[in-house]
């Protein structure tokens, strides 16, 4: 299992938006969201999409300025 932080920043425009295609993603849960358009989420995969995968869906999110990971952990299933 793979899990990644992420910051997430958006235009003041579309923060609803961007929560809405978020919480259809897939591994993805949004964590806080902050007064400046930001939020912080969490990517979980269980070896089938890649985070990397869903990393690149989040940022062609329309009003997504952009999205960093800043933090991923990653275990050998057993």
């Amino acid at each position: 299992m793979d899990i990644a932080g992420v910051l997430v920043h958006v235009k003041p425009s579309a923060v609803d938006l961007v929560a809405e295609c978020l919480g259809r993603l897939p591994g993805v849960e949004i964590h806080a969201r902050t007064q400046d358009s930001r939020f912080v989420v969490t990517i979980e995969d269980d070896g089938h999409g890649g985070v990397s995968d869903t990393l690149s869906q989040v940022n062609t999110i329309q009003g997504v300025l952009s999205a960093a990971m800043v933090y991923q952990h990653a275990e050998d299933e057993q």
